[in-house]
């Protein structure tokens, strides 16, 4: 099939991206590396991301679980000495499985934020500020803001 020569080819989806209608098992630690953690602590986090201005990059919600999860892709090598309280770090030797960039809502596994462009990923610092500070004022002892706006 050929481009319309008018409109251009139009973007590509990133390689690692399933093809077609059905989700796939992707390898973690090819691409990037993945920080799991519970759908309200995660929501928050995307929150306080967003409102200091820091990129948000892919994020898959498996809400089909007793409490729902949120996987936030991070460059590949972030999840390395991960030790953040209420989160999974996967690096190399897990497998995630990964929805279509279609489907982007409920039921089922879907993208809570989909892909913006193929190198698009949480940075492992903000998203880590970020999960402790959701995390606090979930236990109710937020103190406040600080000079960068995760502590």
């Amino acid at each position: 099939m050929m481009s319309d020569p008018e409109r251009g080819p139009g973007p590509q989806p990133p390689r690692w991206m399933p093809t077609g209608d059905e989700s796939d098992l992707r390898p973690v630690g090819e691409w990037w590396d993945v920080i799991r953690t519970v759908e309200v602590i995660g929501l928050r986090a995307i929150d306080l991301l967003e409102e200091a201005g820091c990129q948000v990059g892919p994020v898959i919600l498996h809400p089909e679980s007793l409490e729902p999860r949120l996987y936030f892709l991070v460059p590949a090598g972030a999840s390395s000495n991960w030790n953040e309280p209420d989160t999974v770090a996967l690096g190399r030797t897990c497998h995630i499985v990964v929805p279509p960039i279609t489907k982007t809502s409920p039921p089922g596994l879907h993208w809570r934020k989909p892909p913006s462009a193929p190198r698009v990923l949480s940075e492992r610092e903000p998203l880590r500020r970020a999960i402790a500070k959701a995390r606090r004022e979930r236990r109710g002892r937020s103190p406040g803001s600080s000079r960068n706006g995760f502590h």
